[in-house]
């Protein structure tokens, strides 16, 4: 997969580090001098110094037909053109930008940018949801909560406890991902007794997530 991170400092920085692998070639372009020097020098890659929305500076960057582009420059409407110009003219097959403006991830997202990432957003919908199931301990969001990874810490008195998993009749359209123990972690099978103290990842729809919620919680 080839990545192109155009913008950002610490951002640009933790994701390259991640990425950059040699299956995943990836391509740099940023306005800052001094960021240029810096990511280039802790990466060990060339980076590209020109406007992340200015065509000239995109094809310098040769962004050309890449799978996956990511704007993280502090200014929404750059990143947005910047998408848009990656899309359109350098057939980019998917885009990725950072606002920091929550109200643009729906304005963004109506408007043709494939994802759109706000920390300030993704707060306020943790916050909702936390505050709407009690015991729920962590819960990730994934492609337009379609999906959702819920974590439950078994309690006392909880009705599943002793039980192996094979005995057990979750609600429909949900699954145990693993299990979380003092021991270490657990990769689930039928024979897979839950204990006091688990911590289980339960994966869900968005709509059957009460009703999980409800069921691992029932006393």
């Amino acid at each position: 997969m080839r990545i192109v991170i155009a913008g950002g400092n610490q951002e640009a920085d933790y994701i390259i580090g991640e990425f950059n692998k040699p299956k995943n070639p990836i391509s740099v372009i940023n306005p800052d001098m001094n960021v240029c020097k810096y990511l280039s020098k802790n990466n060990h890659i060339n980076v590209i110094c020109g406007k992340i929305n200015k065509e000239f500076d995109l094809g310098c960057a040769q962004i050309n037909d890449a799978d996956l582009f990511i704007a993280l420059s502090d200014d929404d409407v750059k990143n947005y053109i910047a998408c848009k110009m990656a899309k359109i003219m350098f057939n980019v097959k998917k885009t990725i930008a950072s606002v920091r403006n929550p109200k643009n991830v729906t304005v963004f997202k109506e408007l043709g940018i494939d994802s759109v990432i706000s920390s300030t957003y993704l707060l306020g919908e943790t916050i909702k949801s936390e505050l709407s199931i009690e015991n729920m301990i962590n819960t990730l969001a994934f492609e337009d909560n379609k999906i959702l990874v819920s974590e439950f810490e078994i309690k006392k008195n909880y009705k599943i406890i002793g039980k192996s998993l094979k005995d057990i009749t979750f609600p429909k359209n949900t699954s145990v991902a693993c299990i979380y123990r003092s021991t270490g972690m657990v990769i689930p099978n039928g024979e897979t007794i839950i204990e006091l103290g688990d911590k289980v990842l339960m994966v869900s729809s968005a709509n059957d997530q009460k009703k999980v919620q409800e069921f691992i919680c029932k006393r």
